[in-house]
């Protein structure tokens, strides 16, 4: 699960100070509470995570308070999963989370790392149905709520299996690979990224057994579901784009060796509260940053929905892209030797 972290920090204008000595300006008002949730439901995994803090705004540095565990942690949340019929909306069952507490190490940084709390369930997420997330306060009464759709799984048209070889030279002018999977317009997910990993064993040239496994991974674009066509989302990678990538990530040393191992891809869905999260959130090519605060939590922060995932690891290349690999135009000075 990816921690994403949220800090209210006190505002400050300038010429505070200007005002008469006897009208004090109080930046911190009346005690709120505002729960800043984070968590994805996903129907392919035997756990789901979600992280719950509070907000906080105090008299003096942020940034010390950050560090106070307490002063991110709710003590007593009682926390569940209400399963939905997609039809009536009628709770068909209730799932208890279980509060956690540093199950999953958190990095050290701006915030308190000692006291990692996640609330956990291993009930199944059966797609066919929503859920909604309920926490209740006991300390002030509070009650919240947010609710999601699953996001639908998906399956590879192309390749359809780990034994077909990859071909990025095809006696065609059009030399690419179109990654291919499947898609429904009517379905919950709202978007899909495709992931390529490229894995391959460095070695000394001088000490050929002496080999390290390595890795890098492509990103590609979010493609919205408004393009599933024919019941399939469609992905075409160049040639050039392929042997690019390979270039852009290793680098020349005519000391090392290398060897291509496996191709690993990916798909991951998102439904319609993540996408919009990741939208409105997605880096800015203007010079003036944007201000958002995107939320689906009622009352808080955050964004509670779901997402899938479609992996086919051991994809190999044919000989034809092998031989290009290791003496093409654009990777012959990596030293691949197969």
């Amino acid at each position: 699960m990816n921690a994403l972290r949220f800090l209210l920090l006190p505002s400050f204008v300038g010429f505070l100070a200007l005002a008469c000595n006897d009208n004090e300006v109080d930046l911190t008002s009346n005690f709120k509470d505002i729960p800043v949730v984070y968590g994805l439901l996903d129907a392919s995994e035997d756990s789901n995570w979600v992280r719950i803090n509070k907000a906080f705004l105090g008299d003096g540095n942020a940034l010390v308070f950050a560090q106070i565990a307490d002063s991110l942690n709710y003590p007593n949340l009682q926390v569940a999963l209400l399963k939905l019929n997609m039809s009536n909306n009628q709770v068909v069952d209730s799932l208890p989370m279980q509060k956690t507490i540093n199950a999953i190490p958190k990095d050290s940084g701006v915030f308190a790392s000692n006291s990692n709390v996640l609330y956990l369930t291993t009930s199944p997420i059966d797609k066919n149905f929503r859920y909604t997330l309920v926490i209740f306060n006991p300390d002030n009464q509070k009650r919240t709520e947010a609710t999601t759709n699953i996001a639908n799984s998906s399956v590879f048209n192309y390749p359809n299996s780990p034994s077909v070889a990859l071909n990025w030279e095809p006696n065609t002018n059009n030399k690419l690979v179109r990654f291919e999977w499947s898609c429904n317009t009517s379905a919950t997910t709202q978007a899909h990224q495709f992931e390529l990993t490229f894995i391959y064993d460095e070695f000394p040239q001088s000490n050929p057994s002496n080999r390290v496994r390595k890795s890098f991974t492509n990103r590609y674009s979010m493609i919205p579901n408004s393009d599933c066509q024919s019941n399939l989302i469609k992905l075409p990678i160049t040639k050039e784009e392929f042997y690019s990538s390979v270039v852009n990530n290793l680098a020349e040393d005519q000391t090392l060796g290398r060897e291509f191992i496996q191709i690993d891809i990916a798909v991951y869905g998102a439904a319609k509260a993540f996408y919009d999260y990741l939208v409105i959130n997605k880096p800015s090519a203007s010079v003036v940053p944007r201000a958002t605060d995107y939320t689906n939590i009622p009352e808080g922060k955050g964004v509670f929905s779901s997402r899938s995932q479609l992996h086919m690891r051991g994809l190999k290349l044919n000989s034809i892209t092998i031989d290009s690999l290791r003496g093409g135009q654009y990777t012959s000075e990596l030293n691949f030797s197969n």
